[in-house]
């Protein structure tokens, strides 16, 4: 309940200052909606001289290029904020050294204790395009799909996170280390089905990189139902993947010696 309250008087700063530049507000929102709109006209293109791609029809693209907003508008408002400057400021300026003397666990601080709201915006542009792919596919889903897609979408949440969290512990071994571009790169493939994409890459993305949890196991779950096989290893995923990414953080702070060292 403490780190509730911490995350919840951080977002209402975070939101308050934001709301400080309102013009910024207004950028935004036309920004996410060109985003939004490019990708749309990318499925439509494609899908004006096919009727399928690997399975999937135009429907079903718009629920999963929704489900990717979702998960992007999470990850650009919590965890980017916090994660994305670790190895330049977090080790090599010492921001770290002000975290370990907060009565929080330093994990926290460094991965959750920011945010950038206008970020949501992409939220509630998501829920709009699941809602035209669903209307599209002239079938809603039933109540049970949508709690489990619920479930995938908190089992990918936690994956994304653990995900940034080990990059970000990367720069207690190689402070100069950065992969954010690459990790931006990478992310960017989970907004198609990777059933698109060739096996030795999509099993990367299954197993080793798992971006297929970010969109297309979800709009999956959604779409046709929750199954056993698919849960089960969606949240053993993410669990396996939160411990992994806790246990790499204390292994950093016990090699951590202080910036000036």
């Amino acid at each position: 309940m403490k780190l509730l309250r911490l995350f919840a008087a951080g977002f209402t700063r975070s939101a308050q200052a934001t709301l400080t530049f309102r013009i910024n507000l207004l950028f935004d929102i036309v920004l996410s909606i060109i985003g939004v709109g490019a990708s749309l006209a990318t499925v439509f293109i494609v899908y004006a001289r096919t009727d399928s791609l690997a399975g999937w029809t135009e429907a079903e693209t718009y629920v999963l290029i929704g489900t990717f907003q979702l998960l992007s508008s999470l990850k650009n408002a919590f965890i980017d904020p916090n994660l994305s400057w670790f190895p330049e400021n977090g080790i090599r300026n010492g921001k770290l050294d002000t975290f370990l003397l907060q009565p929080a666990p330093t994990l926290y601080l460094a991965s959750l204790a920011r945010s950038t709201p206008l970020s949501l915006i992409q939220f509630v542009l998501g829920l709009a395009v699941i809602t035209l792919g669903i209307t599209k596919q002239g079938r809603p889903p039933a109540p049970g799909a949508i709690l489990a897609w619920i479930l995938t979408l908190i089992a990918a949440l936690a994956v994304t996170w653990a995900m940034g969290v080990l990059l970000a512990c990367l720069a207690f071994w190689a402070p100069r280390l950065q992969l954010d571009v690459f990790y931006g790169s990478a992310w960017e493939l989970a907004r198609y089905p990777t059933d698109i994409y060739r096996r030795p890459l999509r099993l990367v993305l299954t197993y080793l990189f798992p971006l297929t949890l970010i969109a297309t196991i979800p709009t999956s779950t959604l779409l046709n139902g929750p199954r056993v096989l698919v849960l089960g290893p969606a949240v053993s995923g993410a669990i396996l993947s939160c411990s992994l990414a806790v246990g790499c953080w204390r292994l950093g702070l016990r090699r951590y010696t202080g910036a000036t060292s």
